[in-house]
């Protein structure tokens, strides 16, 4: 399919330094772009399920706002209708994908980007019937998500997470989950469902996951109380929390999970979303991605650029 366009979803309540940020993008990338500024919470999904099929979509923002702008394509296939190429100018806090495709933030790096964009084929995960890109987690990442300051968020980004994470590893709640795959069941205080490698940033969480993975990576985390959640934050600040003795991670394309300990929050792509219980599936529905050309190469060949919706069955998407 020829995209005549670039439309860009923008929240013009980001700050100045964000807005310049993104000026200095689209000038160095010389595009004429159609820009619809946000006005409210799920405004993007909004926006995104009205964008046209022959356009290129980006989402100007963090993975949060990717996440309604990935909602909004998919209630558009629901619907009937064929929608664009999705992709992300990195503006938020964590910026995952973005990591994760290898899109260096640099103004000319995203201009290059949004002129020569390669595309993935990639099935969203569902969790409750609410799309992710990639991932949703439960335990003390979820806690910190739902409890993490927005004020001290805005000051200082990332910091906040670590602040909040930290008050939760010392004063931990209690988490005591059942997990089911499949016929096997899992007791467990902390779950994360990746399609992702990338956690929080650059962590690794899950060195095999890839977006473009027919199935999800389960990564069950067992211990509970200071010293487990302790062992478990080192362990991912340096990229070896897979590897930890009691750590599992396992490769499915369903799950459930319920709470043997009350409610308890869930994260969707880094924003708090919901409650347990849940039930975690693969979307039906693929979407093209807009990477670098050096992720796609990494997707085996089997994904290539450039072809129409319509004409990809879910059977030449990639599975390990």
């Amino acid at each position: 399919m020829t995209h005549s366009g670039v439309t860009v979803i923008f929240n013009p309540r980001a700050g100045g330094n964000k807005q310049r940020f993104l000026s200095s993008i689209l000038q160095k990338a010389g595009v004429k772009v159609e820009l619809l500024q946000t006005t409210h919470p799920g405004h993007a999904r909004e926006l995104a399920r009205k964008v046209r099929a022959h356009q290129r979509l980006f989402v100007a923002g963090g993975d949060g706002s990717l996440n309604e702008a990935l909602n909004g394509l998919l209630d558009a296939q629901i619907e009937g209708h064929e929608v664009p190429p999705l992709g992300i100018i990195p503006l938020g806090t964590a910026n995952v994908l973005a990591v994760e495709v290898g899109l260096e933030i640099r103004a000319q790096a995203i201009a290059d980007y949004i002129n020569n964009p390669a595309q993935v084929w990639v099935r969203p995960g569902l969790v409750n019937g609410r799309a992710f890109f990639l991932m949703v987690g439960m335990g003390a990442d979820a806690d910190t998500v739902a409890n993490v300051s927005l004020k001290l968020k805005r000051l200082i980004g990332k910091g906040a997470y670590v602040i909040e994470g930290l008050r939760n590893i010392i004063f931990p709640h209690h988490r005591d989950f059942e997990v089911n795959i499949g016929r096997e069941q899992y007791r467990v205080a902390g779950v994360v469902a990746t399609h992702a490698k990338h956690y929080g940033g650059a962590f690794v969480i899950s060195p095999d996951a890839k977006l473009t993975d027919n199935s999800l990576d389960v990564v069950l985390m067992p211990g509970s109380g200071f010293m487990a959640l302790a062992r478990y934050g080192i362990a991912l600040t340096l990229n070896r929390l897979h590897a930890q003795t009691d750590v599992s991670v396992v490769q499915t394309e369903r799950l459930t999970i319920t709470s043997h300990c009350g409610p308890a929050p869930l994260q969707i792509d880094g924003e708090s979303a919901g409650k347990l219980p849940c039930e975690i599936s693969l979307s039906p529905y693929p979407v093209r991605v807009m990477v670098p050309q050096a992720y796609a190469d990494q997707c085996n060949g089997s994904q290539n650029e450039n072809r129409d919706a319509q004409n990809a069955p879910l059977l030449q998407i990639t599975s390990r």
